[in-house]
């Protein structure tokens, strides 16, 4: 998909897959309350990151925004919106030296249904 993308439209773009199980995993393992988990974002992470750099961005924390790693999620709940919030995903994909994308709970709930249809 890399290569086909930077083959087909002359740039280079990180391309993260997931299987249906992992996307699954993924949504099961969310840490919040039903509630927030639906007003979730699921920053998927390319790897594990290691834990010094896990324990590294613990200490970060926003106004009404709350997030954990586990595994190849970062999941991150904030009450104000996400277009208000001061969380970035640059800053944590440097810092947890892993390349990252970013869905809300609808979109992660529709990938699944559409991986699960093939």
């Amino acid at each position: 998909i890399k290569k086909a993308i930077a083959y087909h439209f002359g740039f280079d773009v990180p391309v993260i897959v997931k299987t249906t199980e992992e996307l699954a995993r993924i949504l099961e393992a969310c840490p919040f309350s039903e509630e927030k988990k639906t007003s979730s974002y699921f920053i998927v992470l390319s790897a594990v990151p290691a834990s010094y750099c896990v324990d590294e961005v613990k200490h970060i924390k926003y106004n009404d925004e709350e997030f954990e790693i586990l595994g190849d999620c970062l999941y991150f709940y904030t009450a104000n919106g996400y277009g208000r919030t001061k969380f970035n995903i640059k800053t944590f994909e440097k810092k947890l030296k892993v390349k990252a994308t970013s869905r809300n709970y609808k979109t992660m709930v529709k990938l699944l249904a559409i991986s699960s249809e093939i």
